[in-house]
């Protein structure tokens, strides 16, 4: 019996992959299922170990013009609206090698699919680190990384800076299967407009990343944390001034509400509704040791209740959760219909911005946890209906959420009160998106945020038809109706940014 339609159409690219890649290199049918992207299966999944395999799967996609889904390690899928249609999907987990490390010129040329642990672990010898934060080390890719951009959190960021400002340089595999090369991998290599930055942040829309060159950072001799914690946010808020002006200027400045966090579930009953406070100091030992005494004094000024340290080796078993947090595709797997916003906003603007969508989700009866980068302006919101039940084993809701077992009408009320509290903060906050949803309610939800203007639109408009004028790589996932074919500068609600 012959094949017909898109049966006929994944065996073909099954086929092509076969003969290009190898048995080893790709995946079909139910096999590909593990790589569905919001729900949607692929048609086949390529998995080469070269980037000359890269280029092989994206041209064979393209001779049958299939849509290309980059994938790196899946931790960021959820971010995007879903897929436009089946397609295939392109895993560079296997694109793990490191290229050139020259630890005397803090320089590092990768290829996209390596670990930020694996890496971390490499670099650690030489006492160097990439200053890229990220939820779950040890399965995202750098490559997904600078996909995501700034979308990926990072509570260090006002310190080292982004994925933007590590990046050195980039090999990209085009929509055609060709291979681009942008900036370099040296600093001092400086050139006019950096197409570098365009792909950064692109979420695999203009190109595949297959390599990242990176300027790295000394390790730290030591680090300590500050923690205070307040009954009022706004309290805490008020000492980030006087933490900024330390002569050891801090790495990270986090405020969370204590109930946000299992590893803190035993503090619900008397703290749970208070604030935590982090200060994170790197430095030397000395330096660090003077500043923790300094710390401690602004924050037991500014009103803290109980001021607590955190030592060096405890660090990072401290930290993770927070950039948990903050990171789409790592909810609570409970099955309750769940929603991750990001609301950036000038630093003295946070206690304001919070205490309203505090306010509005209360006023929808919807559970809400959320964490702040004081030193950034970034406020991340996580929300489910306050009628789902919740336990202290079930992240990131800890606390007196519960009431009685999700009902099959609580997903559209959810649905409903999300889009209504998104409206409101984003008529406040225009630039408010969100991060993760349940993919059914993002055709109605402006997850971008606010559209930018005509003009920019053009430019984004045409960057994407010279890239990727039959709109193959991830087509529909950021900004659909930039797309080819689309000349209509006025935005449909479900595709601003």
């Amino acid at each position: 019996m012959a094949l017909e339609g898109e049966a006929a159409l994944a065996w073909e690219l099954a086929e092509r992959l076969l003969r290009a890649l190898g048995a080893d290199g790709m995946l079909s049918g139910a096999d590909g299922d593990a790589y569905a992207v919001q729900g949607v299966a692929p048609l086949a999944v390529a998995r080469p170990d070269e980037i000359d395999g890269v280029c092989a799967a994206v041209a064979a996609a393209a001779e049958l013009d299939v849509p290309v889904l980059p994938w790196g390690g899946g931790t960021r899928q959820a971010i995007g609206y879903p897929p436009r249609q089946r397609g295939l999907v392109l895993s560079l987990e296997r694109l793990t090698r490191v290229i050139e490390y020259d630890p005397a010129d803090l320089t590092v040329t990768v290829q996209a699919g390596i670990t930020h642990a694996a890496l971390a672990a490499r670099l650690a010898r030489e006492g160097q680190t990439l200053p890229l934060d990220v939820a779950l080390p040890g399965r995202a890719t750098v490559g997904g990384t600078l996909a995501v951009g700034g979308l990926s959190g990072g509570l260090r960021r006002a310190f080292y800076g982004g994925a933007r400002d590590t990046t050195l340089g980039l090999r990209v595999v085009d929509a055609s299967g060709g291979l681009i090369r942008t900036g370099g991998r040296v600093v001092k290599n400086v050139t006019g407009y950096d197409m570098t930055k365009l792909f950064i942040g692109a979420l695999g829309t203009l190109g595949v990343i297959v390599e990242a060159s990176f300027k790295l950072a000394p390790l730290p001799e030591t680090e300590a944390t500050v923690l205070g914690i307040f009954p009022q946010a706004a309290r805490a808020f008020e000492a980030v001034p006087a933490l900024e002006a330390l002569a050891l200027r801090p790495s990270a400045l986090a405020a969370v509400q204590v109930d946000a966090l299992p590893e803190l579930a035993h503090l619900g009953a008397t703290h749970g509704d208070f604030v935590l406070f982090a200060v994170r100091l790197p430095g030397p030992a000395t330096a660090v040791e003077r500043a923790v005494r300094e710390a401690r004094a602004v924050l037991q000024q500014a009103g803290a209740r109980t001021i607590l340290e955190v030592e060096h080796a405890a660090h990072e078993a401290f930290w993770a959760p927070l950039e948990r947090l903050a990171a789409a595709g790592t909810s609570s797997p409970s099955g309750r219909s769940e929603a991750l916003l990001r609301l950036p906003a000038l630093p003295s603007e946070l206690p304001e911005a919070l205490e309203m969508a505090r306010a509005l989700a209360q006023d929808r009866v919807l559970a809400l946890a959320w964490l702040a980068d004081a030193a950034t302006g970034t406020l991340w919101l996580r929300l489910h209906t306050a009628a789902a039940a919740s336990s202290p084993s079930s992240p990131p809701f800890v606390g007196s959420y519960g009431g009685r077992p999700a009902s099959p009408g609580d997903e559209d009320r959810f649905s409903r009160e999300l889009a209504d509290l998104l409206g409101e903060l984003q008529r406040a906050y225009p630039h408010t998106i969100v991060l993760d949803c349940p993919p059914t309610m993002k055709a109605d939800l402006p997850i971008w945020g606010t559209p930018p203007p005509a003009v920019s639109r053009r430019v984004m408009r045409d960057l994407r038809q010279r890239l990727d004028p039959a709109s193959r790589l991830n087509p529909g996932r950021y900004l659909p109706d930039l797309e080819a074919g689309d000349t209509d500068d006025t935005p449909a609600p479900a595709a601003s940014s």
